[in-house]
């Protein structure tokens, strides 16, 4: 009975508010005119009011704070201030969410850039008298990122929060200039994850503490200065996720970040002009991390140092930059050496070109001992198949190795490719499970079988995920399948 009540209260104020929207309403008033004039006009009008209306009335007047809570937190943070005009007992629920979420609408995008100013300004004016009405505000996320505002604005919404005690914090707002990190938000001791999005220059003054932050993402941020940089991270003494989306190292030659705490460290920078190559090295200290992922166009120099605690590994970084093979290579080698103790590691095509600018060094890599799952895409094989010649002879124990991408349908192997001087032990002595994906049967999926199945010692298992082609033909996969008879062991050969 519970659930049918929630089920059915959340319905019907849905179902109210989207009348709301349908209709273009954009004030209290006119959401309550709209609803008196869709009563008043409906034919069953009177039945209503005898009967469905009564009962709905009592029901909903008998139903505990905590379910109204929940019910309003199933509708946009707007929408549910808005049903404070439903009756007396609604007037002051949504003081009691412990949510607060603004995002833009459709209608802001629209907008002319004074238009979209003067409505973000109007908004958080409103957040900040909300948040001082409001008990107990747990999270918080304001997305209107799209105009610039003064830096002001975003202290003042700050300072009104630091009454409640705030587990979230997510503010995507783009500034017009450099922000500096208030003091007060040192006075979040409850604060948990923190989101800034500000595009702009992020300067953070000593003394900035969070004492209880684990999550930290900052996105289209321009660092200062290195002690900036310094000053925010020692600031985070129990930091577990750490993401950099996007941010600028322009002020920074160089700077290293030490975190004891870090356990997954995402890194992706998108921008591939050739101006944005930086003399800057970024030094990361993390002894207990688990997890990297680094997706970059090795704008930045990022150097791993004692990581021995690596689990798992996702490495994309290419080299938009045809002139500068010099620099994408050695910093691609670098990165790669710091995760000698890896157990499981993804290289993109990219990471792979990238690593052939650095052939001459590719034998000094260190020795990844523990590696025992490798995806690797290869894309051009031509460009690529060195590096992953070169990392295949450093994994000794290496017991599954899976291409999710295939081979690039362009490139038609002369049969050399896959010959070896040294065949890497790897395949003679650990190689148990391969895979491959988008497989059509052409001449370099077909060398590569053989290949594996030749020298593959302990393979047990082929895995195969056909492309469109050749799911659809038969005939070929029996072909292919034949193709076990030429291995040394017991190599099954199955078709996902």
């Amino acid at each position: 009975m519970t659930i049918r009540i929630r089920v059915s209260l959340c319905f019907l104020l849905c179902f109210f508010l989207s009348i709301q929207t349908l209709l273009g309403c954009n004030t209290i008033d006119c959401t309550a005119g709209v609803m008196a004039g869709l009563i008043s006009s409906s034919p069953d009008t009177h039945k209503l009011q005898r009967s469905n209306v009564g009962e709905m009335k009592d029901m909903i007047s008998n139903l505990p704070d905590s379910l109204l809570h929940y019910i309003l937190s199933l509708v946009p943070t707007k929408d549910a201030i808005r049903t404070s005009i439903l009756a007396k007992r609604w007037k002051y629920l949504w003081t009691c969410l412990s949510v607060f979420d603004f995002e833009k609408d459709r209608s802001f995008i629209c907008m002319k850039e004074d238009q979209r100013q003067k409505s973000l300004y109007c908004l958080l004016d409103q957040v900040h008298r909300l948040l001082y009405h409001s008990n107990c505000v747990k999270k918080l996320r304001v997305n209107y990122f799209g105009v610039a505002i003064d830096a002001d604005r975003v202290n003042s919404l700050i300072s009104a929060a630091v009454k409640h005690k705030i587990e979230e914090l997510k503010l995507y707002i783009l500034l017009k200039a450099q922000f500096v990190l208030p003091h007060c938000l040192s006075a979040f001791e409850s604060l948990n994850k923190l989101v800034l999005e500000l595009g702009c220059a992020l300067n953070v003054p000593s003394g900035i503490h969070f004492p209880g932050l684990k999550r930290l993402k900052l996105s289209c941020v321009n660092f200062a200065n290195e002690k900036s940089v310094q000053h925010l991270f020692s600031g985070c003494p129990v930091l577990q996720k750490l993401t950099l989306f996007n941010c600028n190292w322009w002020n920074i030659k160089q700077v290293g970040i030490t975190i004891p705490t870090l356990k997954t460290l995402t890194i992706f920078c998108d921008r591939s002009d050739r101006e944005d190559l930086l003399n800057s090295k970024v030094k990361i200290e993390a002894v207990n991390l688990l997890y990297l992922s680094c997706s970059t166009y090795l704008i930045v120099d990022f150097v791993l140092v004692n990581l021995a605690s690596v689990v798992d590994a996702y490495i994309d970084v290419g080299c938009c930059y045809p002139l500068c093979p010099q620099i994408s290579g050695p910093r691609a080698f670098k990165l790669l050496s710091g995760l000698g103790s890896i157990k499981s590691l993804r290289l993109s095509t990219d990471t792979l070109e990238s690593l052939s600018y650095a052939k001459n060094t590719l034998h000094l890599l260190p020795l990844f001992d523990n590696l025992t799952h490798l995806v690797v895409d290869l894309g051009n094989f031509e460009s690529t198949n060195e590096a992953l010649m070169e990392i295949l002879q450093k994994t000794p124990k290496l017991e599954v190795l899976h291409i999710p991408m295939g081979f690039d349908p362009q490139i038609c192997l002369d049969g050399e490719d896959w010959r070896l001087n040294s065949v890497p032990c790897c395949f003679k002595y650990s190689l148990k499970l391969f895979s491959i994906s988008n497989f059509d049967g052409s001449e370099a999926d077909i060398q590569l079988l053989r290949f594996l199945l030749e020298n593959a010692r302990v393979l047990g298992e082929i895995r195969i995920f056909c492309s469109k082609t050749l799911s659809a033909d038969l005939k070929k996969q029996a072909e292919i399948s034949r193709l076990q008879l030429v291995g040394l062991g017991s190599c099954v050969i199955k078709f996902q």
